[in-house]
């Protein structure tokens, strides 16, 4: 199976440095920091204005560059991408949730090799090296299916798991 770089396949969006005076706790834009990626909402706004390129929508695919390399598709509503976040846009004959799916592996393998002092860092050519292997459009969607289907799975187990611990605690 043919192997392409990342950057054949994605465009990477990189966050904007935004100005910390203008954070507020209630007023302007959210703003997607490392910590709201995995959460998936922002509790820091900004009132400083970006380039359109810089708006995130839900589903947009975000990857942390600092401490664990962290990937998520994004459900907190429009918001805004800070520094060291970035954002995969995959071209269009991709099926992006095979992007999804393949680059924990990849960016795991970056992190295990990443040497660190304090707080490991994701580099634009680290992630420009990442090579995947590419099936054709109907495969990607098959593997993205089966496995969107699988976590969904585990999500069910886990919410069933959780109400059997809670009866046991009674």
């Amino acid at each position: 199976m043919e192997k392409v770089l990342l950057t054949d396949i994605c465009d990477i969006q990189y966050g904007y440095a935004f100005d910390s005076k203008l954070f507020s706790d209630t007023k302007g834009k959210p703003i997607i920091r490392i910590r709201d990626i995995v959460r998936g909402y922002s509790e820091t706004y900004t009132t400083e204005e970006c380039p359109g390129d810089y708006i995130i929508h839900n589903d947009d695919i975000l990857i942390g560059m600092d401490g664990e390399f962290n990937i998520a598709l994004w459900k907190g509503g429009e918001a805004v991408l800070n520094q060291r976040v970035c954002k995969l846009i995959p071209h269009n004959e991709i099926c992006k949730n095979y992007i999804f799916y393949y680059m924990p592996t990849a960016l795991k393998a970056i992190e295990d090799k990443t040497p660190f002092v304090t707080v490991k860092h994701l580099s634009a050519k680290e992630l420009n090296k990442i090579e995947l292997p590419l099936p054709t459009y109907e495969m990607q969607n098959r593997i993205a299916n089966s496995l969107f289907n699988l976590d969904e799975l585990i999500e069910k187990r886990k919410k069933q798991l959780s109400k059997i611990l809670n009866k046991i605690k009674l």
